[in-house]
Order: structure tokens, then C-alpha cells, then sequence
């Protein structure tokens, strides 16, 4: 009988695909990555004309990651919409009164096109995942102003009108109103200014101002 050990038996088993320098990895990575890519791309182009692919090219991650670890598409879109409104309630609570963003690349600027998605498509999700940012809105003018809970919701409400619906038609206000050539950055401040001023502005308001002749 030979007394030479057996040679254990080399795996033939091919090594898988190498991930790419900088790609994500892990579950966190991915997710954060997909959030972030879905979120730049459904502002910029829209959500109804994004696919979950390009959302993955994006991403630079495996399509199948983003059922893995967020779901299908509807999940996928309410769940940028709920990270985007976290990170726009933090915004609101570390500064309340500053401007937020305008362009398609911040976070106010994302999270009104998703919402106005959400609002035709799935308006109870725009309810129930959206709402924050208003209440948050809603204790800064109570706190800030001294408002009464009523007129705190009020003005919540009309603040966050005026601010989602300028970032919707903000090229056709400028347009229809003749404002081509004022700075766009004193619009927007006047903008801002504005806000501040109803927020502390009672409900029910002061009489209106007498109209002169």
C-alpha cells in the first residue's frame, strides 16, 4: 500500500465576475447608490420616462440589485420619495427660514418632481410618505412666529403651495409675466422674502389694504 498522500482535488469552479473599481457593494452602497441615481434622473427627465435600467447604468449596479433590495418600480419611486423627504425635513429644521433649493439637482428640486408624480399616480402615498415636510413647515411657524396651531397649518399650506408650484412653472411665470430681465436670482429672493413674510403673517389676515384711486 503507497504511503503517498492523495493530492487534494483543485476546484474547477470559475471565479465569477470582478466588480469594478468604485462600484458599489453591500446592500447599503447599492441602495444608496440606486436612490441617488433614480432621484438625479427622475428630476431631470421625469419619472414616467425613466427606466429601472437606466436607473441601474446609473447606479452602476446589476438591474437585479434594485428588486433584491428595493422592489419593483412603484416601490423604487416611493422610496426616493421617502428619502428625499427625510433629507428636505432636515433641511427645514436646520434652517428654517433660508432659501431652498431651485435648480433639478436639489433636494427641494427633486422632491417636487417626484411628488407631482406621486400626486396623479399614487396621491395616497403622496399623502402619507409626503406630508412631513409640511408639518415640520407647520412647527417652524408656530415655534419662530408664535402662530396658533390653526394658522401655523394655514400658512404651512400656503407656503408649501407657493414653493412647489413655482418650481413646477417657474418658465412659464417668468414668461407670461414679463420677467425675462430681471435677474433670476432677485425673483427668487423676492420669492423667499415673501414666504417669510406670510409665515408670520395671523390667520385670519389684516384687513385688506384700501385701494387707491
Amino acid at each position: 500500500m503507497s504511503s503517498e498522500r492523495a493530492e487534494p482535488e483543485v476546484s474547477r469552479r470559475r471565479p465569477g465576475p470582478r466588480r469594478a473599481r468604485g462600484m458599489p457593494s453591500g446592500p447599503a452602497e447599492v441602495r444608496r447608490a440606486v436612490l441617488d441615481a433614480a432621484a438625479k434622473l427622475f428630476s431631470e427627465r421625469g419619472v414616467a420616462d425613466v427606466a429601472l435600467r437606466e436607473i441601474a447604468d446609473e447606479a452602476r449596479v446589476n438591474l437585479g440589485l434594485i428588486s433584491r433590495y428595493i422592489g419593483q418600480r412603484d416601490d423604487l419611486i416611493r422610496t426616493v420619495f421617502a428619502d428625499l423627504t427625510e433629507q428636505l425635513v432636515g433641511e427645514i429644521h436646520d434652517d428654517p427660514t433660508g432659501k431652498k433649493g431651485f435648480e433639478p439637482d436639489t433636494v427641494m428640486g427633486r422632491w417636487t418632481k417626484v411628488l407631482t408624480h406621486l400626486v396623479i399616480a399614487d396621491p395616497q402615498a403622496a399623502i402619507e410618505i409626503g406630508s412631513r415636510p409640511v408639518d415640520e413647515l407647520r412647527n417652524v411657524i408656530e415655534r419662530s412666529y408664535e402662530q396658533s396651531p390653526e394658522s401655523s397649518a394655514l400658512r404651512a399650506a400656503q407656503l408649501m403651495a407657493s414653493a412647489i408650484g413655482w418650481r413646477m412653472f417657474e418658465p412659464y411665470l417668468i414668461a407670461a409675466a414679463g420677467l425675462e430681465k430681471v435677474p433670476i436670482e432677485d425673483v427668487r429672493e423676492e420669492l423667499t422674502r415673501t414666504h417669510r413674510r406670510l409665515g408670520a403673517t395671523p390667520f385670519p389676515s389684516p384687513p385688506d389694504p384700501q385701494r387707491q384711486r
